[in-house]
């Protein structure tokens, strides 16, 4: 039996979005229901990118702050910037979409959700830390970081290069927003999110309590939850195809 040919990767096409005063850069590729994905893209997009790209159109928003972009001094809190990234996706995705957060953007992605209900049908939340974070990921030596980040830290070494300036300021943009403090009031306010929701950990995350998870099944009414075996909270390094799987099947 023939082996099936690999799909071509999804040929993501560049663009910017004005939207609450920022120029926002954004990554499209794929047709069909929209995905809005909120990121860092500092490493690049990843295969759970071009995966969902391969079904559904995926518009990755790059955080003003983050990446390329200019540093962010406006923005005052999470929820500030949650405001910012729903008027850009109202621009970039007109009719309602999924939209999914990863680490950071996760927390942003829950406040966009509570601020913007009537926009996102759909919630994925991989690796949040806006309840019961257990440890600050830009403390100490890369080595320090790459322990608590990974579940295997040889794992940072497979990842691209990345710029130091664009390290330190997303770092410096997080801790001023959000630091690694338990977001009280959106824990609060969980119940509040009636859409279908999914929230992925990694078995092995340092950087989130163990029973944060349990808070977010209980408290949001139609949530499900994904726990990655083998993988810290950089997932998408560590087990890819297994984010994928989770994240796939449930769009």
């Amino acid at each position: 039996m023939a082996e099936a040919t690999p799909r071509p990767a999804a040929t993501f096409k560049e663009g910017r979005v004005e939207a609450d005063g920022f120029r926002i850069r954004y990554l499209e590729a794929g047709q069909g229901n929209p995905v809005v994905m909120l990121d860092s893209m500092k490493w690049g997009l990843s295969k759970l990118h071009d995966a969902l790209a391969q079904k559904y159109r995926i518009v990755a928003l790059e955080l003003p702050g983050f990446g390329s972009s200019l540093a962010n001094t406006r923005s005052q809190s999470v929820k500030d910037l949650a405001n910012t990234m729903a008027q850009a996706a109202t621009k970039v995705a007109r009719d309602q979409y999924t939209l999914i957060g990863t680490l950071f953007g996760a927390s942003v992605a829950l406040w966009q959700t509570l601020q913007w209900p009537d926009q996102v049908e759909a919630l994925i939340l991989i690796s949040p830390t806006a309840i019961l974070p257990a440890g600050d990921p830009t403390a100490g030596t890369p080595q320090q970081m790459a322990r608590r980040l990974f579940a295997h830290p040889e794992n940072m070494q497979g990842l691209p290069s990345v710029d130091p300036a664009i390290v330190a300021k997303e770092q410096a943009l997080v801790q001023r927003l959000k630091g690694a403090t338990h977001d009280a009031e959106v824990e609060s306010r969980l119940s509040e999110i009636q859409c279908a929701t999914l929230v992925v950990f990694g078995l092995k995350d340092q950087m989130v309590a163990p029973e944060a998870a349990r808070i977010y099944r209980e408290k949001i009414p139609n949530c499900n939850v994904a726990i990655v075996y083998d993988a810290g909270h950089i997932i998408v390094a560590e087990r890819p195809e297994a984010l994928i799987n989770a994240v796939a099947d449930y769009v």
